[in-house]
């Protein structure tokens, strides 16, 4: 059954002029899949925050224990007084949600350039200052080949040859998105709208028209 997915080439690639984003592109064609529509994207907060709201209820939970960790070592080293397991377990339960959604905040400016809090009402929808390429790929299996070539959302666990291994960082600054399944990609695609396929328009506004 032929698929499609969605790949967002990160603002990452586009802080210095460099052949970062074809290369990226050159790694996804390994996978023999025909891409069939292509947009330079500016991503308005409010995009970021739909986009990645399916991710801020997992940041708000899953990271509890991180921050009680955290919290624990920040306060025996500066309060000088031991903190029990159970005193560790209600940091976590008093701060991860906090820490959750600073994270998903950073997540939003990182794609968009601008967090909620800092955004105007009128500026919420508007687009903003970071530049992503987004790409549909069309195929055979193309969710899984796409994220193959990808690799995991972590660069240090990612495999070499791997675009996040060889141009990631971070867990968020990991060079590409990819939707992890078709129903995520129908979704996502919704947001994005590629089909609007402005990418020669921009090409001959940088470019001049031939």
């Amino acid at each position: 059954m032929s698929e499609r997915t969605l790949v967002l080439i990160k603002p990452d690639n586009f802080r210095f002029p460099t052949g970062r984003p074809g290369n990226v592109i050159d790694f996804f064609s390994r996978t023999g899949l025909y891409i069939v529509g292509i947009k330079v994207h500016r991503m308005s907060v409010a995009e970021a925050a739909e986009f990645y709201a399916p991710v801020k209820e997992v940041l708000r939970t899953r990271l509890k224990d991180v921050v009680a960790a955290k919290a624990k070592v920040a306060i025996e080293r500066e309060l000088g007084f031991k903190v029990s397991l159970q005193e560790e377990k209600q940091l976590g339960d008093l701060l991860g949600p906090a820490f959750g959604d600073n994270q998903f905040d950073n997540i939003v400016k990182f794609m968009s350039g601008r967090t909620p809090s800092e955004s105007t009402p009128e500026q919420i929808a508007q687009p903003g200052t970071e530049k992503s390429i987004a790409l549909v790929y069309e195929g055979v299996e193309a969710v899984r080949k796409i994220r193959d070539v990808l690799g995991p959302t972590d660069p240090s666990k990612a495999p070499p040859g791997s675009i996040r291994r060889e141009f990631g960082q971070t867990i968020m600054v990991n060079a590409a998105h990819a939707s992890d399944s078709e129903e995520n990609a129908q979704r996502e695609l919704a947001i994005i709208r590629v089909a609007e396929n402005n990418f020669r328009r921009s090409v001959e506004e940088f470019y001049g028209k031939s």
